[in-house]
C-alpha cells in the first residue's frame, strides 16, 4: 500500500498544481479590471505632479496611487481613504519633523515612533497607522529633489491618493458580480467534489477519494473570498444608490454562503469516510447513486447563483435528492453506512437553505426517521 501511494505522488502533485492554476486563472480574470486602474492611476498621477506641479520624481504619488487602489477590489473605497490620508499626513509628518531637527539615524528613530503615536491616536486602521509609520520614514531617509514649493513630497502623496479615491468613487462596481462568482466557484467545486467521490464509491477507486478529499479541503479559500467579498457589497450598499439597489440578492447570498460552507465543511468528512471505504474494496452503488443525485442539484444551485435567476430548479433536484435519503433503505447496511447517509441527509439540509428554505422545509423533504429524529443540528466540524 505505501508503494502504492508514492506511486501516486506525481499524479496528485499534477492535479493540485492544475488546480491551483485554474483558481490562479479565475482570480486574474476576476481582478483583471482593478489590475488595469493601478498603471493608470500611477501614471496620471505621476505625470499630473511632473508637468502640472513641476516636481522631477514625484515617486509618492505614484505609490500612493497604486497602493490605494491595491490588486484585489477589497473595499476600494475605505481602503482608498485610509491608504489615502495615511499616506499623505506620513509625508507631511515627516517632511515637519526632517525641517525641525534634519535627517540621520537617531531622526528616523525618532520620526518613527511619533508617526506610530499619532496613527494610533488618530485611526485604530491597520493599513492607516503603517502608512504614516512608512512614508515618514520614506521623507527622513531619502533624500529631497530640488522644488520651489512647500511640502513637495506631501503633494506629491496627496496627489496620488486623490487619484485613487476618484477611481473608487467613479468607477461603477455591480455589488452582485463578486460574490455571484464566488457562490458559483463554490457550488461548482462542491459538485465536482461529490461527482469524484460517487465515481470512487462505485468503482472502489481510493486514488480518486483521496483527489476528492485533498480538492474538497482546497475550497476553503474560496468560501473565506466569498464572505469578503459579500462583506464589501454590503458597505458599498451603504454609500453607493446603484449597489443598494442589490442589497436583497446581497442578502440571499449571505446566506447561501453560510450554509454552503457547512455543506462542505461535512463533505469533508463525508470525503475521509469515503476514503476509508474504498481502500475496503467495497462497492456502495446505493449511496453512490446519492451523492451523484446531490452533486445534480448541487450543479443546477451553482447555474442559478451565476445567473442570479430563480433557484426553484434546484430547489426541486435537490428535493428530489433529499427524497431518497434513508439510512434504512437496505436491511444489510451496517452501522457505517447508515451513518454516512445521515451525514448525506445534512449536506442535503444545508444545500437546501442555500437554496432558500427554512430548516423545517429542507427537513420536510426527507425520509422521517424513527423516533422523530432530524438530520443533525448542524455541520459537522472538519
Amino acid at each position: 500500500m505505501a508503494e502504492n501511494r508514492v506511486g501516486e505522488l506525481p499524479r496528485r502533485a499534477v492535479h493540485v498544481a492544475g488546480h491551483r492554476l485554474r483558481l490562479g486563472l479565475k482570480r486574474l480574470w476576476a481582478n483583471s479590471g482593478q489590475l488595469i486602474q493601478i498603471p493608470i492611476a500611477a501614471t496620471a498621477a505621476y505625470a499630473f505632479c511632473v508637468y502640472v506641479l513641476g516636481h522631477p520624481y514625484p515617486f509618492l504619488a505614484a505609490v500612493a496611487s497604486a497602493v490605494g487602489i491595491g490588486p484585489v477590489a477589497d473595499r476600494r473605497l475605505r481602503r482608498a481613504l485610509e491608504i489615502g490620508i495615511g499616506a499623505t499626513f506620513g509625508v507631511l509628518v515627516g517632511e515637519l519633523l526632517v525641517n525641525v531637527y534634519g535627517s540621520g539615524i537617531w531622526q528616523l528613530a525618532v520620526t518613527l515612533i511619533i508617526g506610530l503615536i499619532i496613527g494610533t491616536i488618530l485611526n485604530s486602521g491597520g493599513i492607516f497607522i503603517t502608512q504614516i509609520a512608512v512614508q515618514s520614514v520614506y521623507v527622513v531617509v531619502v533624500p529631497a529633489t530640488a522644488s520651489s514649493s512647500p511640502f513637495p513630497r506631501t503633494l506629491d502623496a496627496l496627489a496620488g491618493s486623490v487619484c485613487a479615491i476618484l477611481l473608487a468613487f467613479l468607477i461603477p462596481r455591480d455589488a452582485r458580480k463578486a460574490p455571484r462568482r464566488l457562490a458559483a466557484d463554490m457550488l461548482e467545486e462542491i459538485d465536482v467534489v461529490l461527482k469524484m467521490m460517487r465515481r470512487a464509491l462505485q468503482d472502489s477507486d481510493s486514488a480518486l477519494a483521496n483527489r476528492a478529499l485533498e480538492r474538497a479541503r482546497e475550497t476553503q479559500d474560496i468560501i473565506d473570498s466569498w464572505g469578503s467579498s459579500l462583506r464589501i457589497s454590503r458597505e458599498a450598499a451603504k454609500i453607493n444608490a446603484r449597489a443598494r439597489r442589490h442589497a436583497a440578492e446581497v442578502t440571499r447570498l449571505s446566506r447561501a454562503h453560510k450554509f454552503s460552507d457547512r455543506a462542505m465543511r461535512t463533505i469533508r468528512v463525508i470525503a475521509r469516510r469515503v476514503v476509508g471505504i474504498t481502500e475496503l474494496d467495497v462497492d456502495k452503488p446505493v449511496i453512490a447513486d446519492y451523492v451523484g443525485s446531490l452533486a445534480d442539484g448541487a450543479k443546477k444551485l451553482e447555474i442559478a447563483l451565476r445567473r442570479g435567476t430563480d433557484r426553484s430548479l434546484a430547489e426541486a433536484a435537490l428535493s428530489e435528492a433529499a427524497s431518497t435519503l434513508d439510512p434504512r433503505a437496505k436491511p444489510d447496511w451496517d452501522i457505517h453506512d447508515e451513518s454516512l447517509v445521515l451525514l448525506l441527509r445534512t449536506v442535503a439540509v444545508d444545500l437546501l437553505q442555500a437554496a432558500g428554505l427554512t430548516r423545517e422545509e429542507a427537513q420536510s423533504r426527507m425520509p422521517p426517521l424513527d423516533g422523530g429524529a432530524g438530520s443533525g443540528d448542524g455541520p459537522v466540524a472538519e
